[in-house]
């Protein structure tokens, strides 16, 4: 076979590759040669919190692969091969490094080295911390493709569609036209860089790159409800800016945002008056809203397609596509945003409404919002490390059915005010709605004060799994659950139906629960009842570990959903050593 077929594949199976198996696993790769076989494989830029097939200039491209080896090839003796091809230019792996691949392109044979020879494994995994390095070329505006096969004797080559992505140009850092070709203006505000003035309605690709800062003015819709599959691409180390309640970024339905930063270069939204900001501001500007076209319920029963429109006249939301991908956020902050239009409606820092589990959430900071932190109004969206500071209401709030997984959470309640740490419906209109709220939690650590309410508020009929979390210092309790249409979800302590569980789970408050005087039975009854939960003097003074919360058993984590990842304690951040918000959020002085 010549090495250029391997290369080359039908529409078909391009078509195929799985995009969206984000936050630490990688993308499936369709299988040529042998169906039984399995490859995995991506390219990043930020230790794989996210895979990109576009990636931004001037970063460090990490290259990863897996090879499920067929059960029938398992044990043979066989080739591992690992191929690059750079532009017109073909590379090879083996133990040494990357060396150059003559190809005589009349000839059937591959002529390559293989990365290994030897009894075939049943899993084999390979990673490439630079690839720019390794290969010993610029990548800069070239097309990768790295495949990954093997090969056992004396048969053909099993392998897997190759990792394609393309990285973009340098930006230049003298340009006056801005991604959007309005000229840019020669005001400065940080770095040196000239500002773009984003504003309304983008029906194609939007591309952010960092030799501009960029001014939000008024709603900046991505797309147009399912009619434009338009992208909002911003590149690492961007920063935007709004300067007033009116101006946030809208991701519309069948539109994407692919918003990748690394823990070097985060990418920052936040107030124009950012330099100025004080521990108590927010509201400054709008925030982060994101639409698609993921299950929502409260629609009569029957309906065909249950939507609702979101807050702050932002558009429609919900559909019928679980997998929905609205695209990527990864190490992402968000500061001071939050506006109030009334008593009711109310922008959040990220607002995810109907967002599927095909979009990547992974190290996401929202700081100091007016109103809730991050809330989920249906869908199914997943999301890995969030840290939530500061924030006015709740940090972590779900309406409409949300029913994702979520792992490593640490919530610091601000010292001034604050209300839940998690506030939980399934539907406040109907609490028994369907499909109905039941997310997945692990290893999450929430703070409160004196000046903050409830650590989890469990209410409108609500269900969730809640496992290995510390909840300490809230000012009226640590666990509150309400409405009948919830303790029912739950069943009873001596009979719990699993639609509402928490295990491995420690609790830290002057108050550890509030008790509904109109309940069935005892929050502490269906506390205690459970494995692994505890009452505890946890000697935390921020969202680190103590021994004494490290010393508790925990629930391994993969247990409950293949989402997550091994987690051997209770809690969202067992050591100092272990901390992963280090290093890319924002702390305030």
């Amino acid at each position: 076979m010549k090495i250029t077929k391997i290369f080359k594949y039908s529409a078909l199976a391009a078509a195929v590759i799985a995009n969206n198996a984000f936050a630490g696993s990688l993308p499936t790769l369709p299988t040529i040669g042998i169906s039984s076989a399995g490859f995995a494989g991506g390219a990043t830029i930020n230790d794989g919190a996210s895979y990109l097939d576009t990636l931004p200039a001037g970063e460090t491209i990490q290259v990863s692969g897996q090879i499920t080896v067929a059960s029938s090839d398992v044990g043979k003796t066989g080739d591992i091969l690992i191929v690059a091809k750079v532009g017109n230019k073909f590379f090879q792996a083996d133990q040494s490094g990357w060396t150059s691949l003559a190809v005589d392109l009349n000839s059937s044979s591959l002529g390559i080295v293989p990365y290994s020879t030897g009894t075939l494994p049943a899993h084999f995994s390979y990673s490439e911390n630079d690839l720019a390095e390794g290969l010993g070329i610029d990548l800069t505006g070239k097309t990768i493709k790295i495949l990954f096969g093997y090969a056992p004797s004396g048969a053909g080559i099993r392998y897997g569609k190759a990792i394609k992505a393309q990285v973009a140009e340098l930006p230049s850092s003298n340009s006056t036209v801005c991604p959007d070709g309005e000229t840019a203006s020669a005001a400065v505000i940080i770095g040196g860089n000239r500002i773009c003035t984003l504003s309304g309605t983008y029906t194609e690709d939007l591309h952010l790159t960092n030799n501009f800062d960029y001014v939000i003015s008024g709603a900046v819709r991505i797309g147009m409800d399912n009619t434009s599959d338009a992208k909002l691409i911003i590149d690492p180390g961007v920063t935007t800016y709004g300067q007033s309640g009116n101006d946030f970024i809208w991701i519309d339905r069948g539109a994407q945002i692919w918003a990748n930063g690394t823990k070097d270069k985060p990418i920052t939204m936040t107030s124009a008056n950012d330099g100025d900001a004080t521990a108590t501001t927010r509201g400054e500007w709008g925030g982060l809203v994101i639409n698609g076209n993921a299950p929502i319920n409260g629609c009569s029963e029957g309906t065909a397609l249950c939507e609702a429109a979101g807050e702050g006249n932002s558009g429609m939301f919900g559909g019928n596509d679980a997998d929905d991908n609205s695209g990527s956020l990864t190490y992402l902050r968000v500061k001071y945003a939050g506006f109030l239009i009334n008593d009711l409606d109310e922008l959040n820092g990220i607002a995810f409404q109907g967002v599927g589990s095909g979009t990547n959430v992974d190290y996401v900071q929202v700081h100091n919002n007016q109103d809730d932190g991050v809330e989920f109004f249906g869908g199914t969206v997943n999301a890995k490390h969030l840290y939530l500071t500061g924030n006015r209401d709740d940090s972590l709030d779900w309406t409409k059915g949300w029913s994702g997984s979520v792992q490593h959470v640490v919530i610091v309640q601000g010292t001034d005010t604050g209300d839940q740490g998690f506030e939980m419906d399934n539907n406040g209109d109907a609490p028994d709605s369907s499909p109905r709220a039941l997310p997945y939690f692990s290893n999450v650590t929430m703070i409160g004060n004196d000046n903050t309410d409830i650590g989890m508020l469990i209410r409108e009929g609500t269900g969730g799994h809640f496992h290995n979390m510390v909840v300490k210092g809230f000012a009226d309790g640590c666990i509150d659950i309400d409405q009948t249409e919830t303790f029912t979800v739950a069943g009873t302590p001596d009979n719990l139906t699993g639609d509402l569980v928490m295990t491995n789970t420690v609790v830290d408050c002057k108050k550890s629960f509030i008790e509904d005087m109109d309940g069935p039975w005892l929050v502490e009854e269906w506390f205690d009842a459970q494995v692994g939960n505890v009452e505890l003097d946890t000697g935390m003074n921020d969202y680190v570990n103590s021994t004494e919360v490290n010393a508790l058993e925990s629930l391994d984590p993969t247990s409950i959903s293949s989402f997550f990842d091994e987690a051997g304690y209770v809690g969202a951040v067992p050591s100092t050593g272990e901390d992963w918000t280090a290093g890319w959020t924002f702390r305030p002085l």
